[in-house]
């Protein structure tokens, strides 16, 4: 087959449109044409602020610190069964702090405590297993300070 001039003129013109096309495209991209080939269309980060040297760096958000604590008297370590004391061989171990309840397999962080005496509720947020919740309990201890009474369950001092 022998190339006649009108097939030179239609290759051309087909060959000018496919370059054509990405120029177009480009046009229409809303980016700013670039003068030099080597830079970016990217804007400027503005520099990450550093604390003064002489001011105290803000306070960590990592452990909040308990807004109410709990009374020296119901603190220690507390379980059902006084022979499993110190052990983890049995799930009613209770251990209180003055900010945070920490059970067999949860722990939370106190928030709030009311009451006085020997009856005190104490709201918490726990996490464990998993789950995060936020639970209020009420907490009885003995007159001879030696059984703690919360949710039903009595458990005893442990020493």
């Amino acid at each position: 087959m022998q190339r006649t001039p009108l097939c030179g003129v239609v290759g051309g013109m087909r060959n000018a449109f496919l370059l054509a096309v990405p120029a177009v495209l480009a046009a229409c991209s809303g980016e700013p044409a670039l003068k030099d080939p080597t830079q970016n269309n990217s804007v400027a980060a503005e520099p990450l602020g550093m604390p003064d040297a002489g001011q105290p760096a803000p306070p960590s958000s990592a452990t909040p610190a308990p807004v109410a604590e709990i009374p020296e008297a119901f603190r220690g370590e507390w379980n059902r069964v006084a022979a499993d004391c110190g052990t983890d061989r049995n799930a009613s171990r209770l251990r209180v702090e003055a900010g945070s309840l920490r059970f067999y397999e949860s722990s939370g962080t106190v928030e709030d405590v009311a009451g006085k005496g020997r009856t005190i509720t104490v709201r918490a947020r726990y996490s464990g297993e998993g789950q995060t919740e936020e639970r209020t309990t009420r907490f009885s201890l003995s007159q001879d300070g030696k059984t703690l009474r919360s949710e039903g369950m009595d458990r005893v001092r442990c020493r």
